[in-house]
């Protein structure tokens, strides 16, 4: 066995949640590489478990363990997993061990374990990574962040603009690594041709106030009738999200214009989604999050299939998509609204070669190379010390 690399973050067993499946998928991956990977699990019914084994099962991740921690309060469970990690840590078998923080929980005690037990130490960068703001204060708190760990994994080069543009000092280690997806399952995406009536502009994700879901209904009513919306998100079976888009659809005067599936499972948002689809929309606002902390998975996602997509114009797109791929509209719902009739409107042989690229960049972040290039990056990190 190579590495022993355990995940020191707990994470629901809830099979239908994005972050677990993204931990699961990118580092059931990594486990391939023959590394023994640990991720701690946290599950309310024994259902869940069974559901979490299964997909393992499925995956055939060989490599990949779960410690699965006690139905208790929170403060008991943390006992258990700092229990559970230092025990691992301790075994001699493991010459090379990492502890790979998400963000900041547990990061102070990371650090500790790193200096008594010679384990090499990694932050993974996510929406939270940046502050809210650019205060002294806040400038203070994710400076530590950066202090005194081996490597840091940034998920969008956007987060490193950020840091630089701030002056902050980064790790000597760093790897820009977007989380991953099955590249083949969204390349088998059919679109729609653009002579079908109603025009379908889908948007999947969730409806969190920083991913600016209303541009896309107020984009909505500036084109012509025979554009409809499809949207996939919120939580499952949550009043709330229904209660959402229907406000949303009275706001904007887009009865009957809209069609909302409610949540749908990641593994078929492609099949039952994206489908049929002539264009795909990914709205953000203007928060740090948006613009530099997040690393979109359903961008990622939607560069993968055949069809061309249209998002606002934020660092963290660009970051992700590259130039001349996907195309960028401003944070204006009408030049949201013109840049759609403009990609309708494209000749087909400018839309396919835009197309091609969008497919060509996706290819890299599928799970086996993204899995491959942190494994080399590892190695890389073992022979320099």
């Amino acid at each position: 066995m190579k590495k022993l690399i355990i995940y020191f973050k707990e994470i629901s067993a809830r099979i239908d949640s994005a972050m677990t499946l993204q931990v699961l998928n990118d580092y059931g991956h990594l486990s391939n590489f023959n590394n023994k990977v640990i991720v701690p699990i946290y599950a309310k019914t024994s259902h869940e478990i069974n559901q979490i084994h299964d997909f393992l099962a499925e995956k055939k991740f060989a490599n990949l363990h779960l410690i699965v921690l006690p139905k208790s309060h929170k403060i008991i469970r943390s006992l258990f997993l700092i229990t559970y990690v230092l025990s691992f840590l301790s075994q001699k078998k493991f010459i090379q061990k990492v502890i790979v923080v998400r963000e900041k929980k547990y990061l102070w005690l990371a650090k500790f374990i790193k200096r008594i037990l010679n384990a090499f130490l990694l932050v993974e960068l996510h929406e939270t990574s940046l502050p809210e703001k650019e205060t002294k204060k806040l400038h203070t708190k994710h400076q530590r962040l950066l202090i005194n760990i081996d490597g840091a994994l940034f998920t969008n080069p956007s987060q490193v603009y950020y840091f630089k543009a701030n002056k902050y000092e980064l790790p000597k280690n760093q790897l820009i690594l977007p989380n991953g997806l099955s590249f083949k399952n969204y390349s088998n995406v059919k679109g729609a041709t653009f002579k079908s009536r109603p025009i379908i502009l889908t948007y999947t994700g969730q409806f969190t106030p920083w991913k600016n879901v209303p541009l896309i209904f107020e984009a909505l009513k500036y084109l012509p009738q025979y554009f409809h919306l499809r949207i996939a998100g919120g939580k499952e079976n949550s009043e709330i999200s229904n209660l959402y888009v229907n406000k949303l659809i009275a706001q904007y005067g887009l009865a009957g214009r809209v069609k909302y599936l409610g949540f749908v499972h990641p593994s078929q948002l492609a099949k039952k989604v994206m489908n049929g689809s002539a264009i795909l929309l990914l709205p953000l606002g203007d928060s740090n999050i948006a613009q530099y902390a997040t690393s979109p998975m359903k961008l990622v996602e939607y560069m993968a299939t055949p069809i061309p997509i249209v998002s606002t114009n934020a660092p963290s797109v660009r970051g992700l998509s590259g130039r001349d791929s996907i195309f960028l509209a401003k944070l204006h719902a009408k030049d949201f609204a013109e840049i759609i009739l403009k990609v309708y409107n494209l000749k087909g042989e400018l839309l396919k070669k835009r197309v091609l690229k969008q497919n060509q960049i996706a290819k890299q972040y599928d799970f086996d190379m993204r899995a491959k290039r942190y494994n080399v990056w590892l190695e890389k990190l073992f022979l320099d010390i």
